[in-house]
């Protein structure tokens, strides 16, 4: 038997090393001559938040306030011993996002397609495979591919407002975000695979259910995730997956049971599903004609990693960002009256149906929804990674090659420089006249430049759907349950309430 005495003389050498390893890596943005904030053994600069104490998204504001306070344009932290650059000033955020976005086109975000082929989406793909894909799923979300779905938001919609009526006969303090999840969760999983999702008949239903675990890290999770970024020849060695493993074979699998049924029995429908179903027969989405195009055809794998991640993107972070919206209509009474009021004139004008020509003369409703995404961005922090080396401008500061980019989205949105008192919800700010002056890139919810978010037109007019079918039926005030200022969770990775936002609701007969 090896007693302890024995076996710690050895270990005392082998800590020293460790602990010289992390001195030398923690000194890497000092060798740059780029300003960083005092990093501690083991987690560089995210104790708090691998202990759940914070999350990521407010520790970038954090690091970006103190930077700004200290007068520097940009500087590192480590997660662990990994290095992450964070610009603060936004003339260099527009250079990598915009302007010099071939230095920085990569997200960083790793992908397999052997061992994990849902993983490569377009969200993670870089390169020329990721500007193929681009442009071939573009033509899918233009406003008349938008306006074909709209008919399938309005079923899910309409479907919304009958299980809330039913809910306050009962009750009337209703938790609005778990509503808002149900709804999207059916709205993208018609649209996107052209399935009844049921969520918002059965809280339980499965694509909830794992939608909702693709969005909750547990800390497993967010150790594998870890070493993923750290070490992506290990995380491929091991084979490691972005999402947990039952989440991907899940999608997968509906993707491939769904489009092998439509391709035998000859049905299709108005949906993403379809348009990818053209594009793996090297079809063309830009008009109504069948044209063959000169790029490589959609293989199963890359139309089943696509719909997930539209179904990803788009039912977590737009009924996220619903539910901060309902929450600040519920606490400014004359706000949500003035909308309710254009919702109702639109109406008058588009014989009482909330049809898509009635959604886009909700100008007001718009402005409501752009003040929620600048106070709440669902996505708080976007990611990249040099891929050459970058000098930046006005300075002798490289970034080099393989370092990652950490974009800090709601430090930006919350700056009081470009927007006076960042904490009160003023839709004014995005009127026609004063949009207009906003500081370019102060305002980046779908992010910016050639990898913005492609599902921006379909998102807005999803948000503008739901909310014009609340304002019509409820009028809505905050519940006591719902405590100010609202607590974010530190788990996820999308924007989210920790407590969840109630509200008390009221027909409007």
């Amino acid at each position: 038997m090896i007693s302890y005495d024995a076996l710690f003389p050895p270990l005392v050498p082998i800590f020293f090393a460790i602990l010289l390893y992390f001195q030398y890596a923690h000194s890497y943005f000092k060798s740059l001559k780029i300003p960083t904030l005092p990093a501690s053994f083991p987690f560089g600069n995210i104790s708090k938040v691998v202990f759940r104490k914070q999350s990521i998204n407010d520790k970038a504001v954090e690091v970006y306030n103190i930077l700004k306070s200290q007068g520097h344009r940009f500087g590192g932290i480590y997660f662990f011993t990994h290095p992450v650059f964070l610009p603060v000033d936004v003339e260099l955020i527009t250079n990598i996002l915009v302007k010099d976005y071939n230095y920085f086109e990569d997200r960083g975000i790793h992908y397999d397609e052997e061992n994990d082929p849902i993983s490569a989406h377009l969200f993670s793909l870089h390169g020329k495979k990721w500007k193929q894909l681009r442009a071939k799923l573009s033509p899918a979300f233009t406003a008349k591919k938008v306006k074909y779905m709209f008919e399938t938001i309005g079923q899910c919609g309409n479907e919304m407002i009958d299980v809330l009526e039913k809910m306050i006969q009962s009750d009337t303090t209703i938790e609005i975000k778990d509503i808002l999840s149900r709804f999207t969760t059916d709205v993208i999983g018609s649209c996107a695979f052209g399935i009844k999702c049921n969520s918002l008949k059965d809280s339980n239903a499965e694509f909830r259910i794992m939608g909702n675990r693709a969005f909750t890290h547990t800390l497993i999770d967010f150790f594998r995730n870890a070493l993923i970024r750290m070490s992506p020849t290990l995380a491929k060695i091991f084979r490691l997956s972005v999402f947990p493993s039952v989440v991907g074979k899940f999608f997968k699998s509906v993707v491939e049971d769904t489009i092998n049924f439509r391709e035998n029995t000859g049905i299709t429908r108005n949906d993403f599903l379809q348009l990818l179903i053209k594009l793996m027969k090297g079809e063309s989405l830009e008009d109504d004609e069948i044209t063959k195009i000169d790029i490589p055809r959609l293989t199963m794998n890359e139309a089943s990693a696509q719909a997930f991640i539209f179904f990803l993107a788009g039912f977590e972070t737009t009924s996220t960002s619903l539910g901060f919206t309902m929450l600040e209509l519920a606490s400014h009474q004359d706000i949500q009256e003035k909308a309710r009021k254009e919702v109702v004139k639109a109406l008058e004008k588009f014989d009482e149906r909330i049809s898509h020509d009635a959604i886009l003369d909700l100008p007001y409703v718009e402005m409501i929804i752009l003040e929620s995404l600048r106070k709440y961005p669902p996505a708080p922090a976007y990611l990249r990674r040099c891929t050459k080396n970058y000098e930046i401008p006005g300075t002798n500061v490289v970034i080099p090659e393989g370092l990652s980019i950490l974009i800090p989205t709601m430090a930006i949105h919350r700056d009081p420089e470009f927007y006076p008192n960042p904490d009160a919800f003023d839709p004014e700010r995005f009127s026609e006249t004063n949009k207009s002056s906003l500081k370019e890139n102060t305002y980046i919810p779908f992010g910016a430049g050639p990898r913005k978010c492609i599902g921006m037109r379909f998102a807005m007019v999803q948000s503008k759907l739901a909310l014009a079918l609340l304002l019509k039926n409820f009028t809505f005030s905050l519940s006591p349950g719902t405590l100010l200022p609202v607590e974010m969770e530190a788990k996820g990775i999308v924007l989210a309430p920790k407590r969840g936002i109630w509200i008390n609701m009221e027909k409007i007969i």
